[in-house]
């Protein structure tokens, strides 16, 4: 039987979600909140990446983060203590600067949406003026506010060495924005720097349990999402196939088999290695890359407590042959075979499951693809994206972030969560709520949260499609020639397979849905669903 390959962490998917953490705190938080701290879980399987040093770099940018603020917490603090009328007047510059960016910011956006409308007229200058409009008033917000309040404290600061601390007070927390940017950047050059391996950490405490999870041949799975981290689903098919004997020329009479003419597993192993076949091809040309045929078990996590010892880091295989052999109704073997490509951007994931019941062989086929990680965080792969001009960049856009100042206080206050969270020993904490019957299945993937909203890479797409009809075809190949093999009348088998097939026809309407004949794959949900990082 097939074992899961080492972890994967030579993948671009892994690099641009270890820039994510730097780049989106709230991605970053998930990853700390929902999958880190969430040690009464099971980990979802990763597809295409590894999760340690995503998770190690969440951390990374959380201290940074954290420290950056408890910095400028106390630079404000201490300039209200010792010069507390400069610091009213440097506040008070510091809101007119970020009023006036802030409108700024908005018009440029609104400029860009009439820019980007095709309809114009009337419509497509409302928000031209709206950007005018505000700016106007920010301008006039932000000077009525100096003027009132310089002329209240002026008495007190008239004297050079009032006014030089209010300008050092309003230039110092700037530049400390602008250094916590600068070391952001800094740590996504690095990974650049470093190719596509980020420096993978050694696994220790909890790490190593996300490690053994992350690619344990048991999925632990909560609520209805047995495919939990595959991505959206694009395609589902199954059918029940009597096995009667091959008939020769005119006898209509069906007869079953006194006794079934193969087991589950010789089925499964023929499927395996018909389908690792094509992943392994001399030629270039006709080798699918990045294929990988593994054997997976699905338990929800309510019934997960009869397979305690199933769940240690160096068990699964063993049950794999137990459930092949005497199905089970709690536990569900798939033959799970994957495609990553795009360097782990794009994975399309094809869950097979076969078994003998009832003197029928009923097949299940279901279809999954994880779309690329968001577009903010493939900066660290585009030109121009990382380097000194990036460094620069980085320092002046969070220089000006003034409300980031305002707004440290606030993310002080909530920064101790994961760290609490984080707080308890390194071992496997789903052991214990397994003893007392509780849902360990995981519930969040970290590679879904970090999914596009909307694909724009055309290849990307169709590559997802051919990946899935590829072993689609292969699989109805094998399983009707095999069953030929064994002296099985395959009529009623090749109809279906015919059928399923001529649903796979290719066409793209308006709508961005790739159909396929009387059925569809809905790739508007893989390659274009909006996705949230909620907590």
């Amino acid at each position: 039987m097939t074992t899961p390959e080492s972890p994967i962490f030579d993948r671009t998917a892994t690099r641009r979600l270890c820039a994510g953490v730097y780049l989106d705190t709230e991605f970053r938080d998930a990853v700390l909140h929902r999958v880190y701290n969430a040690r009464k879980r099971r980990v979802a399987p990763s597809y295409g990446y590894d999760l340690v040093p995503v998770v190690t770099h969440a951390w990374r940018a959380w201290w940074l983060s954290t420290i950056g603020d408890a910095v400028l917490l106390t630079l404000c603090c201490a300039a209200i203590l010792l010069y507390p009328l400069p610091a009213l007047l440097a506040a008070v510059v510091l809101f007119d600067v970020g009023l006036v960016l802030a409108a700024l910011t908005y018009g440029v956006r609104s400029l860009r949406a009439v820019r980007d409308r095709s309809t114009g007229g009337a419509e497509a200058d409302a928000p031209e003026a709206s950007w005018h409009r505000d700016i106007g008033y920010g301008v006039v917000i932000a000077a009525l506010l100096t003027v009132g309040v310089f002329a209240a404290v002026r008495d007190s600061v008239r004297d050079d060495g009032g006014i030089t601390a209010a300008a050092v007070i309003a230039l110092t927390l700037p530049a400390v924005l602008a250094v916590l940017g600068t070391l952001r950047q800094l740590a996504v050059n690095r990974l650049r720097a470093h190719g596509t391996d980020p420096r993978r950490p050694r696994a220790r405490g909890r790490l190593a349990v996300i490690e053994s999870q992350q690619r344990h041949p048991m999925v632990v799975y909560s609520g209805d999402r047995p495919f939990v981290g595959s991505g959206s689903r694009l395609r589902t098919w199954s059918f029940a196939q009597r096995l009667v004997e091959a008939k020769p020329l005119g006898v209509d009479k069906d007869v079953e088999f006194e006794k079934k003419p193969f087991a589950t597993r010789e089925l499964v192993e023929e499927l395996r290695r018909a389908i690792t076949t094509l992943g392994s091809e001399e030629d270039p040309e006709t080798r699918l890359p990045g294929l990988r045929v593994l054997d997976s078990l699905f338990v929800e996590g309510r019934y997960a407590r009869g397979y305690a010892d199933d769940l240690e880091p160096d068990a699964g295989a063993a049950l794999v042959e137990r459930v092949l052999d005497r199905p089970q109704e709690t536990v569900r073997h798939y033959l799970t075979c994957q495609v990553e490509s795009w360097g782990g951007e794009v994975v399309t994931t094809v869950f097979v499951h076969v078994s003998l019941q009832g003197r029928t062989m009923y097949i299940e086929f279901s279809s999954r693809a994880l779309a690329p990680t968001r577009l903010a965080y493939q900066v660290v792969d585009t030109i121009g994206g990382t380097g000194t001009l990036a460094t620069l960049r980085a320092a002046a856009y969070h220089g000006i972030r003034i409300r980031d100042i305002a707004l440290a206080p606030v993310r002080l206050l909530r920064a101790p969560l994961p760290l609490l969270g984080a707080l308890g020993g390194g071992g496997d904490a789903t052991v214990a709520q397994l003893k007392r019957g509780r849902d360990i299945g995981a519930d969040c993937s970290a590679r879904e949260l970090a999914a596009i909203g909307a694909d724009e890479n055309y290849f990307q797409t169709f590559d997802v499609v051919k990946h899935l009809k590829i072993i689609e075809q292969r699989l109805l190949s094998t399983v009707g020639d095999y069953l030929t093999e064994r002296g099985v009348d395959t009529s009623e088998f090749r109809r279906r397979a015919t059928a399923i097939l001529n649903n796979g026809v290719i066409s793209t309407g308006n709508s961005g849905i790739i159909q396929t004949g009387s059925g569809d794959i809905d790739m508007s949900g893989a390659m274009g669903e909006g996705t949230s990082v909620g907590k």
